[in-house]
């Protein structure tokens, strides 16, 4: 037992490091997806099937469930035997029989040849030895004697010639012997042709005489392989009749026998109850193919999203939702003539809207074509029909629309506006395929209702679900920030009522970074809302900081410099408390953890060097305790956050004076490291140096001197007096 227990583990240990690893949790992932997908697919073939076989008698009445053409197999059997016994036998030379007469032929003519050359001169004993070969017994002696005397080369040619007389004769398949009946016509035809070739009469008689002793069977016969050979191929060519039913017709009644016919029908519409591993098999392989395409395109081109498995778990999460909602959605009965209209309130961009808010809008794209794919797929398992090519279409369509509606989201009347332009869309799309698939006119307005439901259904879905999703996969969305902008937020009140200075100066920092954001391609709405909570922490000791200091009294000119920094500082980590309080977003906290770096706190810095105790100050002592910016947005607000603060402590802020003091400022962050880890680059930081140009530009411009109030009087009297 200790040893079964110390195996277990060992076992469980490196089992739990393995899904540890973060490459194993996106396989299994990836896995488990795969196999619901494909189930969830691939059920719709084992749905509605009948435990019936051939030569069974019907216990119900079984019923169309939609127009289909189907193969008749029986008529199909009749016909191609039909077509088969049309084909006439193959006829052919019987070689055995041909080979014979040559061989015989031969044999003959070698007789004759080497007893004429025999140097033997009793006549009679010659003619005696030709006597024992076939045609010579048949003949008479004096017909043999001339044969001897006649010239070789009349022999030879006689030979030539008549060999090829009676095998052509013999072969020709539309005139030789096919039967017994046929030999005496066969051999009328051979001795004719060898009176054509005008031999001398003995040779003509020897070769008639064997003519008639040898041909005395058939020299043709049917080949029997190659006519069962042009039959196969013309039962192949036969085509498969088809019959139509149109939805609801009887295929079979109760009581009825299964014959063949019914059997092949039940067969064609997926009713009758077999395994289909070749369906489920094909399913799987468009399941894994698509998936594998949505990785390749993630690791390519979203390597971010890649990596991080939260953002695939919740594009999982997403695609199965859409594929069970729309498993329910095809259950419903609207009738057999728009049942496989259902499709069309399948909200595909419901998902497409979430994925392109919550993750990535291109992806969302990526993710889209495939799960239409799926969708049609679902409506359609077998392709038995158009519907499933109709709704991926639909859907498809209306995906793409709803992800271009909300890839620019700044307000939630955006979601509303995305929703209207999915049920247009569909609209459009549905009366597309109903026009190209040839629908009723009651059929397009099914459909286009149904479409235009859908838009309106995904919208709300989509409002409805993204709270949920943003809390369970810590994703922060732009809806989520545009919340959090709105200035009546608890914490933002807090801050316009308790530190008004602050929130005026994270206003500006915030109209800074954004400006800044859209140049160099970051998060402006992020970058925004991150501005706004960047100093929350200020709260706690709003007077402490000289944003807020409304009178000549200045609380750190009673207290060290240390302490001055130790206060100063601590607002980023009040930040962070209140940050926590209040659950905002991990964005917005690493933009309060991190918009000050490890930066030094000059003024108190330089304070304390000028003390009598100089030389025991310690820079360190001076610097904020926190991460360097990580992020393109985080070092947006660090930069903003610190040249409004210096453009605003300027005496003179001539208009002249304010570019180079960007520039300054930016250089020092450069030369202290603070934007080392986020990843910005020199171009980058030279558009952020113009966006706040830009921006401070619009508020510290030139303006006129106006006159004071006794001067104007003093003017408006001076111009009565001259009137008078």
């Amino acid at each position: 037992m200790k040893v079964l227990l110390n195996l277990a583990r060992s076992i469980r240990i490196p089992i739990y490091r393995l899904f540890k690893n973060p490459t194993s949790q996106r396989s299994l992932a990836g896995l488990v997806y795969f196999l619901l997908f494909t189930f969830l697919l691939s059920s719709g073939l084992f749905m509605n099937r009948l435990d019936i076989q051939l030569g069974d008698v019907s216990t119900q009445n079984i019923s169309a469930p939609y127009t289909k053409d189907v193969e008749d197999i029986e008529q199909w059997k009749k016909d191609k035997e039909a077509a088969a016994q049309r084909v006439g036998d193959v006829i052919v030379a019987d070689d055995n029989v041909i080979k014979g007469l040559a061989k015989d032929l031969g044999d003959a003519f070698q007789e004759l040849k080497s007893t004429q050359a025999d140097i033997n001169p009793d006549e009679k004993a010659k003619v005696a030895k030709l006597k024992g070969t076939i045609p010579f017994t048949a003949m008479s002696d004096d017909i043999l004697t001339a044969l001897l005397k006649t010239p070789l080369n009349n022999i030879t040619s006689a030979e030539s010639d008549g060999t090829r007389i009676i095998l052509d004769y013999a072969k020709d398949t539309k005139s030789a012997a096919l039967k017994a009946d046929d030999i005496p016509t066969l051999k009328d035809r051979i001795k004719t042709g060898l009176i054509q070739l005008k031999l001398p009469s003995e040779l003509t008689l020897m070769l008639d005489t064997f003519v008639d002793l040898k041909i005395s069977s058939p020299t043709l016969t049917v080949d029997q392989q190659q006519t069962e050979a042009k039959r196969e191929e013309m039962r192949k060519s036969v085509p498969v009749p088809r019959r139509t039913y149109t939805a609801k017709e009887k295929i079979l009644g109760t009581g009825e026998k299964v014959d063949e016919r019914v059997y092949a029908a039940l067969k064609e519409y997926g009713l009758i109850q077999a395994f289909p591993w070749k369906g489920a098999a094909g399913i799987a392989l468009l399941v894994f193919v698509s998936m594998l395409g949505v990785l390749v395109y993630v690791y390519n081109y979203k390597r971010e999203v890649y990596y991080k498995n939260a953002n695939l778990v919740l594009i999982g999460v997403i695609m199965t939702l859409v594929l069970i909602l729309g498993k329910g959605i095809i259950a419903l009965n609207l009738g057999a003539s728009y049942n496989n209209m259902l499709g069309f309130l399948i909200p595909l961009a419901w998902g497409s809207m979430v994925i392109s808010i919550l993750v990535d809008s291109q992806l969302a794209i990526i993710v889209t074509t495939a799960m239409s794919l799926f969708l049609g797929i679902m409506v359609d398992p077998q392709f038995s029909s158009q519907s499933g090519i109709e709704v991926a279409l639909v859907a498809g369509l209306g995906g793409v629309t709803g992800v271009y509606s909300v890839s620019h989201l700044s307000q939630r009347s955006d979601l509303a506006r995305a929703g209207l332009f999915v049920s247009a869309t569909n609209i459009v799309a549905v009366l597309a395929v109903g026009i190209i698939a040839n629908f009723s006119p009651i059929a397009l307005a099914v459909g286009a209702v149904l479409g235009a439901i859908n838009g309106i259904i995904a919208s709300v879905f989509t409002v409805g679900s993204l709270h949920w999703f943003e809390t369970g996969f810590g994703i922060t969305s732009s809806v989520r920030l545009l919340e959090l902008a709105n200035p009546n937020r608890p914490l933002l009140r807090r801050l316009l009522m308790e530190a008004p200075g602050t929130y005026h100066h994270s206003i500006l920092v915030g109209n800074l970074a954004e400006a800044a954001a859209e140049s160099v391609g970051a998060d402006a709405l992020l970058v925004r809302v991150g501005a706004l909570y960047h100093d929350i922490g200020k709260i706690k000791r709003p007077y402490f900081f000289i944003e807020n200091q409304f009178s000549a009294e200045n609380p750190h000119d009673k207290i060290a410099p240390t302490l001055s920094t130790l206060i100063i500082t601590s607002h980023i980590k009040d930040g962070i408390e209140f940050a926590k309080e209040h659950k905002l977003p991990a964005p917005i906290k690493d933009i309060i953890e991190q918009h000050h770096a490890d930066g030094l706190v000059t003024f108190f810095y330089h304070k304390a060097k000028e003390g009598e105790r100089s030389e025991t100050i310690n820079e360190a002592d001076f610097r904020y305790d926190a991460p360097k910016p990580q992020t393109k947005e985080a070092a947006l607000v660090c930069l903003a956050d610190s040249v409004e603060a210096a453009v605003r402590s300027l005496k003179d802020s001539a208009p002249g004076q304010i570019p180079g003091l960007i520039r300054k400022i930016i250089k020092e962050k450069l030369n202290d490291d603070q934007l080392d880890e986020c990843d910005l680059t020199f171009r980058d930081l030279s558009k952020i140096a113009e966006s706040f140009d830009r921006v401070l530009g619009g508020i510290y411009h030139n303006r006129i001197e106006y006159p004071e109030i006794t001067d104007l009087e003093g003017r408006k009297n001076k111009n009565a007096g001259g009137n008078k």
